[in-house]
């Protein structure tokens, strides 16, 4: 895994050009890179989902403010625990033309996303039913730009999530960061999960390592895909670097490794059935789960 800094870093000793100008490039490349990694697999690894209330008379509902494509929408039948999948209806003619007919019922079957926060149901929900709905979507990319925090020492306790640092000045945006124990103790980076004061976070999973205090650190801001893939975005910065320096045999080389490493992580998550953008008409979908249309009975 790399952290943000660690990856600028790494392009500037690869390119052997330290200038702050060219680091203000590489650093726009790299994020550049890794959103274009991103989308291309559909941002699999970023995904998450929304749970709302669906409301009596309420056709439609906002997305998420991070939401930049829908993948997915559930309800819940009024009567049932579970969630069933919704057919999506995409053109919006053939939604005007659904909706022509006021339908109400708690059998909630089709979907529309309309405009870009948005998202219909039908037929209009009839009675509430609490977290009804729950809307799995892509989320926008956001760049990264903090470097590497290392002030002071932590303890760590095996088994634990609690992290107590001593000399240091933790904040609540380093949620969501990575840390790392720099002494040799312990080789993984752990996703930060909570902030509670300046000396005091947590972990998302139990730290694995060796027990102790005074241990040095890094905390930072990393890519959100696998941690072998992290040498992609740092190869599609180092190919912009090259070419605008006329070096074509580096920048091919560069983007040639970008292109495989990309080509790699599409062959095996590309297989995964977790990885399937669920969408009307795709081959294979399991339609057995979605309730029967209330008109045609299938």
């Amino acid at each position: 895994m790399l952290t943000w800094q660690e990856a600028y870093e790494k392009g500037q000793t690869i390119s052997g050009d330290t200038t702050a100008s060219t680091l203000i490039l590489l650093k726009s490349d790299i994020n550049l890179g890794a959103h274009k990694f991103n989308s291309a697999l559909n941002r699999y690894f970023t995904r998450r989902a929304k749970t709302a209330d669906i409301v009596a008379d309420q056709q439609y509902y906002q997305l998420p403010p991070d939401c930049i494509r829908v993948i997915k929408v559930r309800a819940k039948l009024s009567s049932s625990i579970n969630r069933y999948p919704l057919r999506q209806i995409r053109a919006e003619d053939a939604w005007d033309a659904l909706n022509t007919t006021r339908q109400k019922g708690d059998w909630a079957t089709y979907y529309f996303v309309r405009g870009s926060d948005e998202i219909g149901i039908f037929p209009t929900p009839s009675t509430n039913i609490t977290d009804g709905l729950n809307i799995a979507y892509e989320v926008r990319d956001k760049d990264l730009s903090q470097t590497d925090y290392t002030d002071g020492t932590i303890t760590l306790t095996q088994g634990s999530t609690a992290v107590t640092g001593s000399s240091t000045a933790f904040t609540q945006s380093m949620i969501g960061r990575v840390l790392k124990v720099t002494d040799g103790s312990d080789g993984y980076y752990y996703r930060i999960a909570g902030y509670t004061s300046p000396t005091s976070i947590t972990l998302e999973e139990p730290y694995i390592g060796l027990s102790g205090s005074g241990k040095t650190y890094r905390i930072g801001e990393s890519f959100l895909f696998p941690a072998e893939y992290h040498d992609a975005p740092v190869d599609f910065a180092l190919s912009r670097f090259y070419e605008m320096r006329n070096n074509e045999e580096r920048a091919a080389y560069h983007l040639g490794r970008y292109k495989t490493t990309l080509d790699e992580a599409r062959s095996i998550y590309a297989s995964s059935t977790s990885s399937a953008v669920v969408t009307e008409g795709v081959e294979g979908f399991n339609y057995w789960l979605i309730p029967p249309d209330p008109v045609t009975g299938v």
